[in-house]
């Protein structure tokens, strides 16, 4: 039993993306297909891909160029880390200063309760 469906959240993976031809492949939709869904967001679309974008621009700043890396497998090792971090710790302007997992956590038990 995973932390996620100890609070009644299933695991399902969605992917959001642009429509580029990155998400094109047989073996990309037969993995949304198998393991969660692919949504394709629009330019401008709130909660589409400026949250992304938003992620990849903390990832960078906060994490991947504040190091000096020389492997790979130096950056991997890091990462559950800053996972950890950036979900437990960092608090979130759009959460109203809360960090996701706090939020995550008072949605599914407010769900759960109800």
């Amino acid at each position: 039993m995973t932390v996620l469906s100890t609070l009644g959240i299933a695991e399902r993976i969605l992917v959001q993306s642009d429509g580029g031809s990155d998400f094109t492949s047989d073996l990309f939709q037969q993995a949304c297909l198998t393991y969660g869904r692919w949504v394709r967001c629009k330019v401008s679309q709130p909660g589409g891909t400026g949250i992304l974008e938003r992620l990849n621009r903390t990832y960078k700043y906060q994490f991947a160029f504040r190091h000096d890396w020389h492997l790979m497998a130096d950056v991997r090792a890091a990462m559950p880390d800053f996972h950890r971090w950036y979900n437990h710790e960092r608090r979130h302007s759009a959460l109203g200063y809360a960090t996701p997992w706090s939020t995550l956590t008072s949605s599914a038990n407010a769900r759960n309760a109800a």
